[in-house]
């Protein structure tokens, strides 16, 4: 990139930095999300000239990037390292923080986020938690984790969202997990092949185990979902979803999968995420609804 683009991004950049600050004093907004990857400097963050009233979240990509801006911001969140459109950017950011108790519903908040490639911020959502249709909706997003341990939310989230976007083997791969009332859960489950984790301690089977995850991406191709405590131990893969229960008011479509992850979620308090096979889009229901969908970047 030539040394005239890397300027005109950053005043890009910089400009629209400059206005989202004015915009969050203005609505009295509870947070301001950047995506730190397509931030020029965390310098220009700080140099905006009066202490805030409003929370700001620094969203890094990458390790790399989390750990740099974690030494001068406060509040970092760690998201997929994985292409996402904008908006789903926006989408994995909020849910983590929502998941975390960082947000709550009537909350206004503004984000801004961009395609890491192009080099700079491009996009400014304003929002209001639990209005938005497609941002954790209604009176769902209140205690939306409190079966469940947020960090296990969030890493099977983060899973979900790289088999979405990987596949397997050069294969589109679907899935789903369903997290948390897992005695009850596992009331409503036929096995449709033997457990691959029976026997094994519940500290090598667990989600938030870094050794598992290649192991769940694997299972992730055997049809059936994978059952999961709330504090990540998983019990099963590959479980048929016993659901008699037909849930309403869900898009024309939707298969078998999305449908017994909406029905386990209304006769149990627990969290299923699924990811589409036909789409690589991912759904987080709860209560019997969709409460958020997360889209795979097309490619055209």
């Amino acid at each position: 990139m030539s040394t005239e683009s890397t300027n005109r991004n950053q005043k890009i950049s910089a400009s629209i930095l400059k206005k989202s600050f004015e915009l969050c004093r203005e609505i009295k907004a509870k947070a301001l999300f950047i995506y730190a990857d397509v931030c020029p400097s965390i310098e220009v963050i700080h140099g905006q000239g009066q202490k805030e009233v409003f929370d700001i979240f620094l969203v890094a990509r990458t390790k790399k990037i989390f750990r740099e801006v974690e030494k001068t911001a406060g509040k970092v969140l760690l998201v997929p390292n994985i292409p996402l459109t904008r908006m789903g950017q926006i989408k994995v950011a909020v849910m983590m923080a929502v998941s975390e108790n960082l947000l709550k519903k009537g909350d206004h908040i503004v984000c801004l986020s961009g395609i890491p490639r192009f080099g700079f911020l491009d996009t400014m959502v304003v929002m209001e938690i639990g209005k938005e249709f497609e941002m954790l909706t209604s009176d769902r997003i209140i205690d939306f984790t409190k079966d469940v341990d947020p960090k296990v939310f969030e890493e099977v989230v983060r899973i979900a969202v790289e088999i979405a976007n990987e596949g397997r083997e050069g294969k589109s791969v679907g899935t789903s997990f369903v997290i948390g009332d897992a005695e009850e859960v596992m009331e409503h489950v036929r096995q449709m092949i033997l457990n691959p984790f029976k026997g094994y301690p519940e500290e090598k089977r667990n989600i938030l185990n870094p050794e598992l995850k290649e192991t769940i991406k694997e299972f992730a191709q055997l049809d059936g979902a994978f059952i999961i405590k709330r504090d990540g131990t998983v019990e099963t893969a590959g479980a048929f979803l016993k659901v008699e229960l037909i849930p309403q008011k869900l898009p024309q479509g939707w298969g078998s999968r999305h449908y017994s992850a909406a029905a386990i979620t209304t006769i149990t308090s627990a969290i299923a995420v699924t990811v589409s096979q036909s789409t690589g889009d991912v759904r987080i229901f709860k209560g019997g609804y969709p409460v958020m969908e997360i889209e795979k970047p097309r490619v055209y």
